[in-house]
């Protein structure tokens, strides 16, 4: 363990809180929220799931994610479909409309993303994100929770 404990965790939030305002910048130019960008890229790589999975892959509460979806439904960017496997659960899609929308913010994403990496040529970006994926994993691997 490193001579600072917690410095790495230090290091997390202060990209976070850099990287934050230029995000949300990216969406509200394209009349989209954070929120409803993070959604719709989990949709795009996860169709078909419910509500609540989509509240925990968009790192919101159940209860928030109505709040979230409502918009995209009534802009067509998202669709509701029955779970013909379960008769009362809803499950969410992506439409062609909403992958329009998400490669529509891409340019103003990428721009964000360049503007953090600038200093990393293609093999540390490339390693920067593995490494950011296996520490994902170890939490992931632990429970959300704290025990």
């Amino acid at each position: 363990m490193s001579a600072q404990r917690g410095s790495l965790v230090y290091m997390v939030k202060q990209l976070e809180l850099a990287l934050r305002p230029r995000f949300l910048a990216a969406c509200a130019a394209a009349g989209m929220t954070g929120a409803q960008y993070t959604a719709l890229t989990v949709l795009h790589r996860r169709p078909g799931i419910s509500s609540s999975e989509l509240a925990r892959r968009s790192f919101v509460r159940a209860q928030t994610m109505a709040g979230i979806i409502d918009p995209l439904v009534s802009e067509g960017f998202v669709r509701r479909e029955s779970d013909p496997a379960h008769g009362r659960r809803i499950l969410l899609y992506l439409t062609d409309a909403g992958a329009a929308a998400l490669a529509s913010l891409d340019p103003q994403i990428a721009v964000v993303e360049d503007l953090m990496l600038a200093d990393f040529d293609d093999t540390e970006r490339e390693t920067l994100a593995e490494l950011l994926r296996r520490a994902r994993r170890s939490l992931d691997e632990q429970g959300h929770r704290p025990a």
